[in-house]
């Protein structure tokens, strides 16, 4: 804990102050040092004067040159530190400007706000240049020294007046409601480490007037609760003139008719990325049947599309799961969505990172891109694919916030939880956005998956592992063969011991309370990211090798850049912690997204991992028996 964490303790902060936080400590640190040398310069300018201060009270005035003065007046010595002194005095007030566009910008405060506050900051530097150069008419009062001073370097003032009257307005106005964003390169001006930043400004030249228009159903998308076989979230994004929304779902005579729920949309998005979402939450549909599913606003039908549900546990029917993590709209991520139509799968697991938005609802076009490139292949392959995913860092803050409170709300997000809704209510009803958590169940036909959060808005420990053991010790789920998916590995390739997120603390909670849940429960896999690298262990119980094991997929690397890792991070070099633990490991061009099959007939389970252009890598074959449990190796 620093000094500058009990400063900014994040106590009552909600979610994308944080990265502004973070900024702010900098340029202030900045500003502290350039402080400190000030006072020092100061200090030293006033020796430099002060054996000549007694002889020379009296000897100026308003009508002598300046330079005159300070040849024959003032050491030499002491008019270059002030000037020096002065400059940087300039160097404090603009960090503190630049920390206040980062607070605009982020959403801390409102751009009118932080705009006044520059002009207030500019306005102080000129007064305090103002008195720093009125030591030159000593011989004055106070105030004539200030008007002498002032009328002297009129010039210079009114130049610099009119500079902070001109950053005081548009700094605030250019860089109002930021977005910075990573992996996303078709919006967005390239910063460092493939983020993209964007304002409310630049986001005009790029994007349409409405990004979805008046009139239209711009998104369409279905998102899982626990009982996949019987019910599915329909999502929908329509113009803001659509204020409700009714769907049907129809199978042969069979139909059923819903009043969608309306989810509140942050205000605070600019007009062009305003949308109305709905949530249609169906129950009581059957397993694995193909369902037409109608749109409907005044009895009008706006949209139709189809929608299958998931086979129930012990049917003969198949199951098909495309899943990976990190996903970005980059040239291997957009090939990797291009297999989607031939995979054919019956639902997409992304595990953290889906849109790389940061937790920021300004940034709300990543979303608008996944949804759009996905949907392309939901038009190829005749139905809505669900989507299941994880939370993983940059889907709520922009990386290690676990230590801020991040809190869920309607305004602010993040548009996780206002998209994807993954859990009912007790009611049979669909949640509130404040009432979203980042763990979840689907039962989807022999498979129980739980999808986790790896600390950022749930520790591994208290109310997430309690739900867990809730479950796990719960009869009804006994008989179902048990993955897991989250974001931050406990078996990582690589590994930074800098960030919380990805340090070998975090590693060790995870190790120490989800791996013996996983163990005592016979978990068959656990489907890991956020490294952005390949790798497969060998099956593992307590951390070694055992046929009865669980098999760690990873790293999290849908198609965006793996992550260069250094000898002294990477974890399964000889020596190091997992050396002897890893089946296979691939560090660089690492892209890939593994296909999940699950058969009905004969209970087994195949692991194929593929990259972008559906090369095969390699498969895992799981055969699920009443006496015995193993894992077949085809390399």
């Amino acid at each position: 804990m620093t000094f500058f964490d009990l400063l900014w303790d994040g106590k009552s902060m909600t979610y994308d102050h944080s990265f502004a936080m973070e900024v702010a400590k900098v340029v202030v640190l900045i500003s502290m040092g350039i402080f400190v040398v000030n006072i020092i310069l100061s200090v030293i300018v006033y020796f430099l004067l002060k054996p000549k201060k007694m002889k020379e009270v009296g000897q100026i005035n308003i009508t002598d040159s300046f330079f005159d003065v300070k040849q024959e007046k003032k050491p030499m010595s002491a008019i270059i530190v002030e000037s020096i002194n002065i400059v940087l005095f300039w160097f404090i007030i603009g960090p503190l400007a630049i920390a206040l566009v980062g607070y605009s910008v982020f959403n801390l405060i409102h751009s009118w706000l932080c705009g006044f506050l520059i002009f207030l900051l500019g306005i102080f530097g000129i007064l305090v240049q103002i008195w720093r150069n009125s030591q030159f008419w000593k011989n004055k009062s106070f105030k004539k020294r200030y008007i002498s001073a002032a009328i002297y370097f009129k010039y210079l003032l009114a130049f610099e007046l009119t500079t902070v009257i001109f950053f005081s307005i548009f700094l605030p106005l250019a860089f109002q409601k930021g977005c910075l964003c990573v992996y996303n390169k078709a919006y967005g001006v390239d910063t460092f480490l493939d983020l993209q930043f964007s304002t409310k400004w630049t986001r005009s030249n790029w994007l349409p007037d409405e990004v979805c228009p008046k009139g239209t159903l711009c998104h369409i998308y279905a998102t899982l609760p626990e009982e996949t076989s019987k019910e599915v979230f329909i999502n929908v994004h329509s113009g803001t003139d659509i204020d409700e929304l009714n769907a049907q779902m129809k199978f042969q005579d069979s139909k059923i008719n819903i009043k969608c729920d309306k989810i509140p949309f942050p205000s605070s998005v600019e007009e062009r990325g305003q949308r109305n979402v709905f949530t249609c939450f169906f129950t009581g549909l059957q397993s694995y049947t193909l369902y037409d599913v109608d749109l409907i606003y005044k009895e009008k039908v706006l949209n139709s599309t189809k929608y299958r549900t998931i086979a129930e546990q012990y049917s003969d029917d198949d199951l098909v799961i495309l899943f990976g993590g990190d996903w970005g709209y980059q040239t291997k991520g957009l090939m990797i969505v291009d297999q989607i139509s031939k995979v054919n799968p019956d639902a997409i697991l992304i595990g953290g990172d889906i849109a790389y938005d940061n937790g920021n609802v300004h940034c709300y076009y990543s979303f608008d891109l996944l949804l759009q490139v996905f949907e392309t292949q939901f038009i190829k392959v005749g139905r809505l694919i669900p989507f299941i995913f994880s939370v993983g860092n940059h889907d709520v803050g922009f990386n290690d916030y676990a230590k801020y409170n991040i809190t869920v709300s309607n305004e602010r997000g993040p548009l996780y939880f206002t998209y994807f809704p993954q859990r009912k209510s007790a009611d049979n009803t669909v949640l509130p956005i404040k009432n979203r958590v980042t763990f979840n169940i689907q039962k989807m036909q022999n498979l129980l998956l739980f999808g986790l959060d790896s600390g950022y808005l749930y520790p591994h420990n208290g109310t997430q592992s309690e739900w867990m053991i809730s479950i796990l010790k719960n009869e009804s789920y006994a008989t179902f063969n048990k993955f897991a998916h989250y974001h931050v590995p406990i078996y990582p390739t690589c590994y930074n011991n800098k960030s919380f997120m990805n340090s070998w603390d975090n590693l060790l909670q995870a190790r120490a309370i989800w791996v013996p849940l996983f163990d005592q429960y016979e978990f068959v896999g656990a489907f890991e990211n956020h490294v952005h690298q390949y790798k497969r262990t060998f099956p593992l119980k307590a951390n070694k090798k055992s046929e009865k094991g669980t098999v760690y997929f990873g790293d999290g690397s849908m198609g965006i850049r793996s992550v260069n890792c250094e000898d002294e991070s990477k974890t399964y070099l000889p020596g190091r912690p997992f050396d002897d633990i890893f089946e296979t490991v691939i560090t660089n061009n690492s892209d890939h997204f593994w296909v999940l099959k699950s058969y009905g007939k004969n209970q087994t389970i195949d692991f194929n991992a593929f990259q972008p252009d559906y090369t095969y890598i390699q498969n895992s074959t799981y055969v699920v028996n009443a006496r015995e449990r193993k894992i077949k190796i085809d390399l």
